[in-house]
């Protein structure tokens, strides 16, 4: 069964921002057998993939995991392996440290248009809203009223700029942002995907936005009809404020950038290691000593 529209969720060490995520899909409404889930992980050796077997075990959608061993922060990776374990046409990409809000999958659904790649952003919470975030509230949607005010009109002020963006046809605006962005699997599929050349913090999603302008898909923005929202965490050890001074920076500027990436979807003696996890005890127990 093929359906509408997979939604590819990154993580890494995160199992408690990784199980409310889950949790907030598995409480989208009105898109009911439309959407299959991979979590493609950057190779924890945590509980993660313990929470995932967990979340399989309940869910109502189809629930893969993707991993490979961790040899520095390899987002581009992680998103080409969780494209290649999926098979809708449309793709979702979002992180493990965020939420979804119950309509975001419906109404990325209803925006979707031909030629288009949709761009997002997210609400950022503070520690101490984070953590009054539980499953409770997820599940029936109230964690949508704890947004703190200053975000929203953020998000509504940078709503505004992606419209008139749009009107204008500047390049690369609105920017894509990893934590919420939707394409279409054939138009990824024509520039090979997520750059992997990119290891590290930054550049991975403006290099993608760059290279699917060449190719003639315009960016639109979501924003004015759903965010997602990112619950606080410590910094990644590589994180770069506006990626000063990094690898991924200078690669990014570099001149030579064919559309079709060399080390992408695509490319020679690559393995992906997909577990397509069990609803069944005893089968995740020997799928968690595989894994060990």
């Amino acid at each position: 069964m093929t359906h509408d529209i997979a939604i590819i969720v990154s993580t890494y060490e995160r199992p408690l921002h990784l199980t409310r995520c889950l949790a907030s899909i598995a409480a989208q409404q009105g898109v009911e057998g439309r959407f299959e889930v991979v979590v493609t992980d950057d190779g924890s050796r945590d509980e993660t993939l313990r929470v995932v077997a967990a979340a399989a075990r309940q869910a109502a959608f189809p629930l893969a995991f993707t991993t490979h061993d961790h040899q520095g922060f390899r987002l581009a990776r992680c998103r080409n392996e969780g494209v290649a374990a999926s098979t809708a046409p449309y793709l979702l990409f979002t992180d493990g440290d965020c939420l979804l809000p119950p309509d975001h999958v419906r109404i990325h659904l209803d925006k979707r248009r031909q030629g288009c790649v949709n761009a997002g952003d997210c609400l950022r919470l503070d520690e101490s809203t984070s953590k009054r975030i539980d499953l409770a509230a997820i599940g029936d949607g109230s964690f949508t009223a704890l947004m703190p005010a200053a975000e929203l009109r953020r998000i509504r002020w940078k709503a505004r700029r992606g419209k008139a963006y749009e009107w204008l046809r500047m390049p690369m605006r609105p920017r894509l942002s990893g934590n919420n962005i939707a394409v279409w699997r054939s138009d990824l599929e024509r520039i090979n995907g997520f750059d992997e050349q990119f290891v590290g913090w930054g550049f991975e999603d403006r290099d993608l936005q760059q290279r699917l302008e060449q190719i003639g898909v315009r960016t639109r923005s979501i924003l004015g009809h759903t965010a997602t929202v990112h619950l606080w965490h410590p910094l990644a050890p590589s994180f770069a404020r506006n990626g000063a001074e990094t690898e991924n920076l200078r690669y990014f500027r570099r001149r030579d950038r064919p559309s079709f990436c060399r080390d992408g979807l695509m490319k020679p003696n690559d393995t992906v290691e997909t577990i397509r996890l069990p609803k069944c005890d005893a089968a995740f127990e020997a799928l968690h000593r595989q894994a060990a």
